[in-house]
């Protein structure tokens, strides 16, 4: 009775923790409205790439499904929305499309995709993307081309936007996370362990793959129109394959079997990059020490490392 008592404290010290950690990770976008200007603008960018992060750490992490095409998605939302606001449709019309526009195409390059595995699904979405990079660099007269489109309509207060990134991170991941504790989640994280099995007790695991990528390519399109109305432009540049490599290395700095570390990855990519880059061109070198550090001693990234560092050995397989 004695030794349950310490047990149970510490369990609860430990669930207080990791609340504490998860509070402060809301902070880091939060203390940036205070200094406004290049840090808020930092900021803003790594909400909004936390989200496509985060949809990435979904279906990697818990659905066993590795990308490289996530640029794809990003790009179908940028274009979806700088294309309605440019053709003076209501910016509302533009951030609907996006998402529905991406996760249509998720649907369609899914149903090719998960007729296979493995190595072959990451070349099959790394050669989708390209060819989507492809059409955005070759169709000038819709895209720009290489001139790219500029968004000089919307005009949103910074702050508002960041708020807006801010709120639809959190909103993924509370819900992904309740998605994922469901049925359907754990039939999805039976699938990664074993797919095989889980075929052959009678589960349609093609059905259950296709709808997390489904879900995964709208939350990217969402970011990806996020991005525009960001950065006030749209490239084909932002479709190449280096962006979704850009994705999956904020996953694996932050945690790909973590939520919250997908989000944490892409502060961390997203400032230490800006810091790095104003004092050396070499930034990359940077960054790939940072990953051969994950890698060699947090395999599970950085937040799970910090999870336990901080909280005991109670990790959160979802956090």
């Amino acid at each position: 009775m004695m030794a349950q008592q310490p047990k149970e404290a510490w369990k609860h010290r430990s669930s207080w923790v990791l609340l504490a950690l998860r509070g402060g990770l809301l902070a880091l976008f939060l203390l940036p409205l205070l200094a406004q200007g290049y840090v808020l603008y930092l900021s803003t960018e790594a909400a909004l790439f936390g989200l496509a992060a985060v949809a990435l750490s979904f279906i990697l992490g818990h659905a066993g499904i590795p990308s490289l095409g996530q640029a794809a998605f990003l790009g179908i939302g940028a274009y979806a929305l700088a294309l309605s606001v440019k053709a003076g449709y209501p910016l509302l019309l533009g951030l609907i499309l996006a998402p529905l526009l991406a996760s249509a195409y998720a649907f369609l390059t899914g149903l090719l995709l998960f007729r296979t595995h493995g190595i072959f699904v990451l070349m099959l979405t790394l050669a989708f993307g390209q060819m989507v990079y492809s059409v955005a660099h070759k169709w000038n007269s819709l895209t720009g081309g290489d001139d790219g489109l500029s968004l000089s309509g919307p005009g949103i207060n910074p702050v508002i936007l960041h708020l807006a990134a801010l709120a639809a991170l959190t909103v993924a991941i509370v819900s992904l996370r309740f998605l994922l504790s469901s049925p359907f989640g754990k039939t999805l994280e039976a699938i990664r362990q074993n797919e095989e099995k889980t075929r052959s007790l009678g589960v349609p695991s093609f059905r259950f793959k296709l709808i997390a990528y489904v879900l995964a390519g709208a939350l990217t399109g969402l970011a990806g129109a996020g991005l525009a109305l960001h950065r006030t432009f749209v490239s084909p540049h932002d479709l190449f394959w280096l962006s979704s490599a850009t994705l999956m290395v904020m996953v694996l700095l932050g945690g790909s079997r973590g939520l919250y570390g997908a989000a944490f990855g892409a502060v961390l990519y997203t400032f230490i990059q800006a810091w790095v880059s104003s004092f050396t061109e070499l930034w990359g070198i940077f960054v790939g020490l940072l990953l051969i550090l994950a890698v060699l001693f947090a395999r599970e990234g950085f937040w799970p490392l910090l999870e336990r560092r901080l909280g005991g050995e109670r990790g959160s397989a979802q956090g």
